[in-house]
């Protein structure tokens, strides 16, 4: 059997049913956004040195640093799958603001954002700054653009239907160049060639963490994984068959008789 077969199916447990319902009906993010016309968007991009001062303020060195990278990751991304390379990199570079931020200011821009969040989101502290950013961004700075307010959102924990800009964002920040966890450079090297691909890969990863030490998942997670792994499970199954295959192939060949 596949790894990357989905991770439910019809689960036998109503409420985590109408939990991923939920988590999937809040993924609108549009509470006073709109699409940036391209004069508002090169006004953002013109401050981006603002941005950055702003930013080194917010977080601490570590944080900054991986806000460069996933900035630079995000529009090279970008290019390779047409999108908007100036909303990427904006989103790379803005995507942690609140990282380091007190709880109760975390608190108070999820709460602003106006979207309803889910409980599992509420109950778990680490997903705080993704919302809370998403605030930030629109509150703070003005950029109003929906796509980009999502992509934020979303960063930490994917969404099943993630637009092109959201699956930027998610991938880079999981393959910024300083990232050095086990199997990097495997969803790096996917990423350059397939976002879905990376995703699919990298939220394995994830998941198979979280599981080994106890920890909640949550569900746009599943979702997104259980999105991918429908799209794309079958061509990895179909090529691991192949390769299996051919490395038979291949033993039978050294070890036939000459």
């Amino acid at each position: 059997m596949s790894d990357y077969k989905k991770l439910w199916e019809n689960p036998a447990n109503p409420e985590l049913e109408v939990a991923i319902q939920s988590a999937e009906a809040a993924n609108v993010c549009t509470a006073g956004t709109r699409e940036l016309t391209l004069e508002e968007l090169e006004e953002h991009l013109s401050k981006v040195e603002e941005y950055k001062a702003l930013l080194k303020k917010q977080v601490d060195e570590r944080r900054y640093i991986h806000s460069l990278n996933v900035a630079d990751c995000a529009k090279e991304l970008a290019e390779l799958n047409g999108v908007d390379t100036g909303k990427a990199y904006l989103c790379g570079l803005l995507h942690d603001i609140e990282k380091n931020r007190p709880w109760d200011e975390q608190e108070r821009y999820m709460e602003q954002l106006g979207d309803a969040l889910p409980d599992h989101v509420i109950q778990n502290k680490k997903l705080w700054h993704a919302p809370a950013g998403a605030a930030f961004m629109r509150d703070e700075l003005g950029i109003l653009d929906a796509d980009m307010i999502r992509a934020i959102k979303y960063h930490t924990t994917g969404r099943p239907n993630m637009s092109p800009l959201e699956k930027v964002l998610y991938v880079a920040d999981y393959v910024s160049i300083e990232r050095d966890y086990p199997g990097v450079e495997r969803v790096r090297e996917a990423a350059y060639r397939n976002l879905d691909e990376a995703i699919l890969i990298g939220g394995r990863f994830t998941l198979i963490s979280l599981l080994e030490r106890y920890r909640k998942v949550n569900y746009d997670t599943f979702a997104m994984y259980n999105e991918v792994a429908e799209l794309m499970g079958e061509q990895f199954e179909a090529a691991a068959a192949k390769e299996e295959a051919e490395a038979r192939a291949k033993v039978a060949k050294v070890d036939a008789p000459h």
